[in-house]
């Protein structure tokens, strides 16, 4: 019956923009998150049998609506300055890479996490980390140690190049600067959007991102690693309020839908009492 598709319909519709809802408020949720990317809901229509028209054509009844997919904007967030040397951000494309490290047994798990989130500090391992304790890889895919005897510091007044070396003076009161260090390692991805979000403002590697190919020597390929800085998020809190008044009226209005074939229905089984 025409009548009960309809409600169908308007059923589709409440479930393809409550997604897109929960996905703008995520969005809103995140403009404060240091790296974060924003996502938008793809919407598709759903179709069901054929039926005639008055054309030698078919076409196909339109069934309602449906989530594609979630696609993430992976534009450049703002930079924000800091006053910690560990702060990084990177100025064009590349990830940082984050491995889990065993201190005490000294081995580095082999699940490699991506990010550009650049909030790192030392920990009293001496070794660069985020703030979930993931250790940031060197160029050897090693954890980089700033401080290798913590107890006894030999470096102080750090400071990353553009190329992702970190730099150190000597506190024997040398002048020159020292190298801390196998570089930061920085890998850049075929397919971004083949990228796995795991939370934390970290990704994996996917089968539609293909293998992540080293650009640490690359500065073609890669971006420039500014010290004392933070990637923002790219979301765009004005573009989101109005996405989240646009899909609001629209799941009203297809909950409107529901409600008309309801009263439809009632008079068609009140045509035979």
């Amino acid at each position: 019956m025409a009548i009960t598709s309809a409600m169908s319909n308007g059923v589709s519709g409440l479930n393809s923009f409550s997604t897109a809802l929960e996905v703008t408020s995520d969005n809103v949720a995140n403009t404060g998150t240091t790296a974060y990317k924003s996502n938008a809901v793809r919407f598709g229509d759903m179709v069901s049998s054929y039926y005639n028209t008055q054309s030698k054509d078919t076409d196909r009844r339109g069934a309602g609506s449906v989530v594609l997919g979630v696609a993430t904007d992976f534009a450049q967030g703002p930079f924000t300055n800091t006053t910690s040397w560990c702060d990084m951000a990177v100025n064009g494309q590349g990830y940082f890479n984050l491995a889990k490290y065993d201190s005490d047994t000294k081995t580095v798990d082999s699940q490699v996490f991506y990010t550009r989130d650049g909030s790192f500090h030392v920990d009293k391992s001496g070794a660069l980390v985020n703030y979930q304790g993931y250790a940031v890889l060197g160029q050897d895919k090693q954890p980089i140690f700033v401080e290798p005897t913590p107890e006894t510091p030999s470096h102080t007044n750090f400071y990353v190049d553009s190329k992702g070396q970190i730099w150190g003076y000597p506190v024997d009161g040398t002048s020159d600067p020292e190298t801390i260090g196998a570089k930061i390692r920085m890998v850049i991805f075929p397919n971004e959007g083949g990228l796995i979000r795991k939370g934390g403002n970290l990704y994996t590697n996917g089968p539609e991102s293909k293998t992540p190919i080293d650009v640490t020597d690359n500065q073609t390929l890669r971006g420039d690693i500014a010290g004392y800085t933070l990637e923002g998020s790219n979301v765009d809190l004005a573009k989101e309020m109005v996405n989240m008044i646009v899909y609001q009226s629209s799941y009203n209005a297809n909950s409107k839908s529901i409600t008309t074939g309801r009263d439809m229905l009632d008079t068609t089984i009140n045509l035979v009492r």
